[in-house]
């Protein structure tokens, strides 16, 4: 299985798989209640050398979301993009991940987890940030997503860069399950939205926090233990093969 891993920037997602059906598919009731996001395929990853552009296709998928871990309720997680490509190789289904971003978001409580500190104190605020961890899958079987590996970076004035929870390493793996759609909710361009969601993760320690990795153990209770953790997800999702894309 071929993979490229050129995450380098934040934002979307995280999360997310895309389906293995085409939006043809789908039930062509397409709603009107959902705003539908403008879909930018210009970064889609490159195919296998001799692959048939006319068999593999880019998917862009945009998705909002909450996450539960450890002590830490239920927090909302930033706006998220995944690009991936999928089609055949040698006669064999075969995936290239593209990248993912994520808008950070902030936790209630700061730091310390204490109600307004962070608002008296700028130095207190924390943000979190979904990123990739490595490996993704968006081979879904039934409503059996796939599997991705992420990271959540921890932001604050007194952290370093360097302060995640999970890494490449030792990630948070997730294995999300559909659990409702895809539905149609645009036919002009053609958009997917499906729900998801994962309650059987487990979330490693903190590290690399500049010796902060203990308080931030307690502030989000880690590690924490499969069935302990929740993260669910919307997701809108288009898709076009290669040979639409615009070259040059």
């Amino acid at each position: 299985m071929t993979r490229s891993r050129l995450f380098r920037r934040a934002a979307v997602v995280a999360v997310a798989g895309a389906t293995a059906m085409g939006l043809a598919s789908l039930s062509q009731n397409a709603s009107a209640e959902t705003e539908v996001p403008v879909f930018d395929f210009a970064d889609c990853p490159r195919i296998p050398a001799g692959a048939d552009p006319a068999k593999w296709r880019c998917e862009v998928l945009m998705s909002s979301g909450t996450i539960e871990l450890g002590g830490l309720a239920e927090q909302p997680l930033g706006a998220m993009r995944m690009v991936f490509a999928e089609g055949q190789s040698d006669g064999k289904y075969a995936q290239v991940f593209g990248s993912l971003q994520a808008e950070p978001t902030r936790v209630l409580g700061g730091l310390l987890g204490i109600p307004g500190s962070d608002d008296r104190n700028p130095l207190l605020r924390l943000d979190v940030r979904i990123e990739y961890a490595g490996f993704a899958d968006f081979l879904s079987v039934g409503d059996q997503m796939g599997e991705q590996h992420l990271k959540l970076r921890v932001i604050s004035p007194l952290l370093p860069s360097t302060c995640t929870i999970g890494d490449d390493k030792d990630p948070i793996k997730l294995r999300p399950t559909r659990t409702s759609g895809p539905d149609v909710v645009s036919t002009n361009p053609p958009v997917a939205r499906f729900t998801m969601a994962d309650k059987q993760f487990a979330v490693p320690r903190a590290r690399g926090c500049n010796g902060l990795d203990r308080l931030l153990d307690k502030r989000f209770g880690l590690p924490a233990a499969s069935g302990t953790n929740l993260l669910k997800m919307t997701t809108l999702v288009q898709m076009k093969y290669y040979n639409q894309l615009p070259t040059g």
